[in-house]
Order: structure tokens, then C-alpha cells, then sequence
């Protein structure tokens, strides 16, 4: 195969990957193999197609396993596809063929004489015994290699960095020096992340192997915990250490969306991308929260690093909880934000991401004020539009004419209540107004 064209190929298998990976993680499978054939055929059909991928499937490593896969029987299934990702068609565990009705219906329009010819009922699957000089098969870690070297390279040129290679390739258990690579962070183990706990409290592996700096380097997928990012410990030589403790995520939650509070103070919270998660081992609780260190490119190519918080109760866009850890270009966190993140005085995080969920649909960010446990330190105005539950829009101006009571009343009732949500908010206020003055005429709510 042509080196051109060998590109062009991975290219659409990386491309393919990532269009079904949501499904395959709904259906708890993964990529075992993706196989690209220059000619494909279903064997006893009379069907042959040009330039067919053939993606094998398996159950997640995240799937606890059957008692059919530990006795060796693991199911395996396939699904083909055209160039342009287009479903051909699905097999089963036990070799059973499903055409996808919209690729019959384009194949019997583009060439009806040939479709009728066809003997679809009697198709089987097989792969070719030998792959032919212009077909190729890469298996999900090799296109997990694919895919860094593609996202670095893209960094690279973002960042302007001209010696990705000198942290791309580097191996756990060689001892390069830290200082010499060019695009890193570090984190002091000893600085506070919450205001009761250091990342050294958190992962005891720290003190245990003498780690004085925790690292964060660019690395490929293979040997990184967490796609293109790996967290190591720095000797006081400087030499790296693998960090046990900091379990890979596998690429689940690259790209993941993260309510983060982003400013030092608190004073924006609003949802972003990191780039990578990885879950701090031993601690998870039963439930259902757990600890993760994450990534993302700050100003200038930065790397900033957050500690977070996930109730794993919620939807995957709705459950993480993020604030920055001081690193070496990052300034130490207020009180109240180590506060807000600490387990011990906020045990859990589920009222505090119903809040900012609200806010940040209607001002596309908020601040810690409107997220904690104190309803009286939130600022809303009587024309400050409001998004409830049920996707209505609203204001307090709005909800004031409806108990004939002045904008302002309400709103200062509003800023002054507790309550999870605007919606529960906003019944109350209007709850006591009824129960004091009783029950206008008011529209109906």
C-alpha cells in the first residue's frame, strides 16, 4: 500500500472510531480491531464492496465479566462500513448477518439489475485467511498510538514546540531528567488542594517513594495514564517514578466536559474540556463519588492541572466537579474554593452541580457564591432571565406580578432562600405569599 493512501486509510479508521464510540460505550463495547479491505465480499451472496472497513468488536475491559467470558467464550461481533462511515451491515456472536436496511435501499437504487441478482439471505462472514498487499488492520492500540502522535503533533504546532519527540517516546522505566523536557508542569505534593488535604495526603505513594514534585509531560497513548498526558513523580535528583496510584481512564474521559472553577477566587465557574482524567485509586466511596486529577491546555499552551470531584449518580456531561491545584504557573486557591472541594466539610457535590447546571444555561457561567449552601450571598435581579426545569423561561419580575407583590420583595425573598433550584426556590416564595396573604388571582403558574 501506498504511503498516501496507508494515510488516508488510518485517517478513516481514527475517523471511524471516534463517530461510534458513544454507542459502543452505551452498549459497553469497545474497538478490538478495525480491518481495512481493498475488496471485500460476503461469501455466498454475490456481494462485493470496494473499500470496506471491518470493525471488530469486544466487551468493555470496564464490564464486569460473564461467566461465559471468564470461561474463555468472550462474544465477539463485527460491524462493516463504507469509506464515508456508512453501515453496510452487523454480525452477531454466532456469525449471523443483518444488512442495514439504507445501504439495501442506496444499493438497489444505484444498480437495481445487480441488486435483484443478489442472494443476500445466504451471505456468510469471513475474513480473508491473508490480507492482501493493499489491505491493512490495526488493532485499538495501535490506533490509540495513531491518534497521540496525530493529537501531538497538533500541540506541537500550537504550542510551538520543535522537540515533541523528547517526551513522546519516553518510557517509565528509563530515568530521563525532568528539567530537560520542554512542556511540562509541576505540582508541589505538599501545597493544599483542599483546605484539609495535600496531593501527598491523597496519594500516600508520594511520601512512600520519595516523590518532592509531581509531573505532568506529554506522552503517547500506550505509555500514558490518560490519552496524551501522564502524571510521573520526580525524584529529588530528578529522575521519573511511575505514580501507581493514578489509574488510566483509558481515553473515557478525554474531551470530557467539567464544570470548573476556573479563576483562583471563584469568581467564574463555568463548564470546559480537559483533556484528560485520571482516577486517584483507593479513593472512591460507596457512594457512588469519586477523585480524579485532569488536564487541560491553559493560555499560551499551558498545562494547568485541576483536582476533581465526581458523583458518578449523574449524567457523564453533568458530574464532575473541578478546581484548580497550585502548579509552578498556577496561583494557590482561595479558602473558600479548597472548601467547596473538600470532602470533608462538603461531603457531597450533587446540590452544588444542580446549581451551577442553572445558572451556566442561563448566563453561560456563574461563581462559587450562587453554588454553595448560603442562598443569601446569591446576586439574582428582578430581570435576571431564568431557566427552569422544564426548559421555561422566566423572571423574578415575572413571578412578582403574579402574587401582586413588587419586583423587589421577591427578589430579595429569592436571594435570601435556600433551596436546590430555581424551581424550588420560586414555589416556596410563592407558597409563604399565599399562606400570608392568601391566594390571589394570579396566572397560572
Amino acid at each position: 500500500m501506498k504511503e498516501n493512501k496507508r494515510e488516508e486509510v488510518i485517517n478513516n479508521m481514527l475517523g471511524l472510531r471516534a463517530s461510534i464510540s458513544d454507542k459502543l460505550a452505551e452498549r459497553n463495547q469497545e474497538v478490538d480491531n478495525i480491518g481495512y479491505y481493498r475488496d471485500f465480499e460476503f461469501k455466498g451472496s454475490g456481494l462485493a464492496v470496494n473499500d470496506a472497513y471491518v470493525v471488530k468488536l469486544k466487551p468493555s475491559e470496564e464490564k464486569p465479566k460473564s461467566k461465559e467470558d471468564e470461561e474463555g467464550k468472550e462474544k465477539i461481533a463485527y460491524e462493516i462500513y463504507d469509506k464515508d462511515n456508512n453501515l453496510i451491515a452487523t454480525v452477531n456472536e454466532v456469525g449471523e448477518i443483518e444488512f442495514d436496511p439504507e445501504f439495501l435501499e442506496s444499493l438497489e437504487k444505484v444498480n437495481k439489475e445487480y441488486f435483484d441478482t443478489l442472494t443476500l439471505d445466504e451471505a456468510e462472514f469471513e475474513l480473508p485467511e491473508e490480507l492482501g498487499k493493499d489491505d491493512l488492520v490495526l488493532t485499538g492500540e495501535e490506533l490509540d498510538e495513531k491518534q497521540a502522535g496525530k493529537e501531538l503533533e497538533k500541540i506541537s504546532e500550537k504550542i510551538g514546540s520543535k522537540d515533541i519527540e523528547a517526551y513522546s517516546t519516553m518510557k517509565v522505566d528509563q530515568t530521563p531528567r525532568f528539567d530537560k523536557m520542554t512542556s511540562k508542569q509541576e505540582i508541589d505534593p505538599n501545597a493544599k488542594v483542599t483546605q484539609t488535604e495535600t496531593l501527598a495526603d491523597m496519594i500516600p505513594e508520594i511520601k512512600e517513594k520519595g516523590i518532592v514534585k509531581v509531573g505532568v509531560v506529554f506522552s503517547d497513548h500506550s505509555k500514558g495514564q490518560s490519552g496524551r498526558f501522564s502524571f510521573v513523580g520526580l525524584d529529588k535528583d530528578g529522575n521519573i517514578h511511575n505514580i501507581d496510584s493514578l489509574e488510566n481512564t483509558q481515553g473515557t474521559t478525554t474531551g470530557q466536559t467539567v464544570t470548573s472553577i476556573n479563576s483562583r477566587d471563584g469568581s467564574v465557574v463555568e463548564e470546559e474540556q480537559v483533556a484528560g482524567m485520571v482516577r486517584i485509586n483507593g479513593r472512591n466511596r460507596t457512594n457512588g463519588q469519586e477523585e480524579m486529577l485532569s488536564v487541560k491546555i491553559g493560555q499560551y499552551g499551558t498545562l494547568e492541572v485541576d483536582y476533581v470531584r465526581a458523583d458518578l449518580s449523574k449524567d457523564k456531561d453533568e458530574r464532575y466537579l473541578s478546581a484548580p491545584i497550585e502548579t509552578r504557573n498556577q496561583r494557590p486557591t482561595t479558602r473558600a474554593v479548597r472548601e467547596m472541594m473538600d470532602k470533608t466539610k462538603n461531603t457531597e457535590i450533587e446540590d452544588e452541580l444542580e446549581r451551577s447546571e442553572g445558572e451556566i444555561e442561563r448566563d453561560g457561567e456563574t461563581e462559587i457564591e450562587n453554588m454553595d449552601n448560603y442562598a443569601g450571598n446569591d446576586e439574582v435581579t428582578p430581570d435576571d432571565v431564568i431557566v427552569l426545569k422544564d426548559g421555561t423561561e422566566t423572571t423574578l419580575r415575572k413571578e412578582a406580578e403574579k402574587d401582586r407583590v413588587s419586583p423587589e420583595e421577591f427578589t430579595r425573598k429569592y436571594n435570601e432562600r435556600g433551596g436546590k433550584t430555581p424551581d424550588e426556590k420560586i414555589e416556596g416564595i410563592h407558597d409563604e405569599i399565599e399562606e400570608e396573604f392568601g391566594a390571589p388571582s394570579r396566572e397560572s403558574r
